[in-house]
């Protein structure tokens, strides 16, 4: 039989947030993204005139979803120094 699954008010969810659990984890996507920008940048080194722009596009994209992280992630701790 399947665990049933409280469904909490808004309320709730206010009062249960921990804004530094959730800067840690939006920190440590950012880490993980950061080691995949590094690995891109290493198969540019050795990669063709065509591969290049292809991985150019995805690490700019992958640059701006880690700078998102970042960003969230101070945001995150600010709140949390606020509120302790």
């Amino acid at each position: 039989m399947p665990k049933q699954i409280k469904r909490m008010s808004r309320k709730d969810d206010i009062s249960t947030m921990n804004y530094y659990e959730w800067s840690m984890e939006y920190s440590a996507q950012a880490d993980k993204l950061y080691d995949v920008i590094n690995k891109l940048k290493a198969k540019y080194k050795r990669a063709s005139k065509s591969e290049k722009k292809q991985l150019e596009s995805r690490i700019r994209e992958y640059r701006s979803c880690y700078r998102e992280c970042v960003e969230i992630s101070n945001h995150l701790m600010e709140r949390h120094r606020g509120a302790a």
